[in-house]
């Protein structure tokens, strides 16, 4: 049997992810709780045992969105008196919050695949002779996502160092995926150049905080701008970190 190889992605995975943190109370018909509108919200309370709630929360206009925000000031003020029902209600709220963070990271801002650069003044593809079985022989290209927790870079290899890529044909490619916290990121750069015959490739480095780096190959036209992107989701993410993992005061 035939693997997708698109299937292997990052934008795959975190969906299935994200599915599996809700469960089937909280991913109705593949809606997450956080897509739900006023009607379905209300439709779960009622689900939950919570249908006493059902006139509050479409009165002050709850949809998924607003559910995951809710806190116990909030559920005071939109009229949940009762002490032990909004403790005992902050409960789903918990669940509901892990799975709008989850969402949050895992949604994806930019994807791309590793460029080939064309040989022979750009005039040849890049596997040329072999230009008919490229994949089959070099393997597919490295698909590369960007979300707003971290970068995954997926690249095909052979299984073994001794296999050539002629061999991999008949015995096809394993699968790395290798995903960098974008927290954990100490600097983003880009190298590029400039061609007459066509856009040549660039490289945008990710090194980390213990000295790894990750080389994502793309067009040297669209570096810079990836490259931005990227600088500009990481500090954002690192602020969310610093949300959500405040310092303790000693």
């Amino acid at each position: 049997m035939k693997t997708d190889y698109t299937a292997l992605n990052e934008a795959s995975a975190s969906k299935l992810a994200n599915e599996a943190i809700a469960g089937p109370e909280l991913n109705q018909d593949g809606k997450l709780v956080t897509k739900w509108d006023v009607n379905e919200v209300a439709n779960w309370l009622v689900a939950v045992g919570y249908k006493d709630l059902v006139p509050l929360f479409q009165q002050a206009n709850i949809n998924g969105v607003a559910l995951a925000r809710l806190d116990d000031r909030l559920l005071k003020e939109i009229g949940v008196h009762n002490v032990g029902s909004r403790l005992q209600f902050l409960n789903e709220v918990v669940k509901i919050q892990a799975i709008a963070r989850s969402e949050w990271r895992n949604n994806l801002i930019w994807n791309d695949v590793e460029y080939r650069q064309n040989c022979c003044f750009f005039l040849c593809p890049w596997s040329f002779p072999c230009c008919c079985f490229e994949d089959s022989i070099f393997g597919p290209p490295a698909t590369y996502s960007l979300t707003n927790g971290r970068i995954n870079v997926l690249r095909a290899h052979t299984f073994a160092p001794t296999m050539c890529f002629f061999c991999a044909p008949c015995f096809g490619f394993g699968v790395a995926s290798d995903n960098t916290d974008l927290t954990l990121i100490h600097d983003i750069d880009c190298v590029a150049s400039t061609n007459p015959w066509g856009d040549p490739e660039g490289k945008v480095i990710v090194s980390t905080m213990d000295g790894k780096q990750s080389v994502l190959t793309l067009k040297s036209s669209e570096v810079q701008k990836v490259t931005s992107i990227m600088n500009n989701i990481r500090e954002e993410a690192i602020v969310a970190h610093q949300i959500l993992s405040p310092s303790i005061e000693r």
